[in-house]
């Protein structure tokens, strides 16, 4: 056993274990995102609000491309392509096909911990936004200026108004109807 030991010299095992263990934490520290898409009927389209949190501990966003992978071949997930697509100040959105690039112009990327929001405008309804639709990719840079990070954004359903708001709106019209009271006018002949 003793030769054993004397064969495996313990400075290069060491520095090995010195170099790779920098290493694995830098991978551990990557880009990380949750994200929800809601979508109200506006007319014969519907107009669609994208909130993407920043969820690394680390690493700020630059980038975001919305319901597409780099697969090969790459795949785009939307139903089909959005009618028209906008960002936040500091921000440039364009529609690729049926997914859409989000990214940084100027200003600071998204930091860990915050949200931003994007919207987009389509024809397909919330109920069209099934299975891989959400699929998307983050970057920290540029659209594919690094290996990215994959996030599943989950589409929710738009909130409906609630029975204690529907309820309070139809007892204030009750109210109101029941102080109206109509003018007696007087007919001069």
């Amino acid at each position: 056993m003793k030769t054993i030991f004397k064969l495996i010299s313990t400075k290069p095992f060491l520095n090995l274990l010195i170099a790779v263990g920098p290493v694995a934490t830098v991978f551990a520290q990557g880009e990380a995102a949750t994200g929800q898409v809601s979508g109200v009927q506006n007319g014969g389209v519907y107009d669609y609000t994208i909130t993407l949190n920043n969820t690394s501990s680390s690493v700020s966003i630059g980038s975001f491309w919305y319901s597409w992978t780099p697969d090969v071949p790459p795949y785009f997930y939307l139903p089909s392509a959005p009618t028209s697509a906008s960002a936040p100040t500091g921000w440039a959105a364009s529609v690729e096909a049926n997914s859409i690039q989000y990214y940084l112009t100027s200003g600071t990327p998204l930091g860990p911990g915050n949200s931003i929001q994007f919207q987009y405008v389509a024809s397909f309804s919330p109920a069209q936004l099934t299975g891989d639709a959400g699929y998307s990719y983050v970057y920290s840079g540029g659209i594919e200026a690094d290996a990215g990070a994959f996030v599943n954004i989950q589409t929710v359903a738009a909130p409906e108004p609630s029975l204690l708001g529907v309820l309070t709106a139809s007892f204030l019209s009750l109210a109101l109807v029941s102080r109206w009271k109509p003018r007696q006018w007087a007919v001069v002949v």
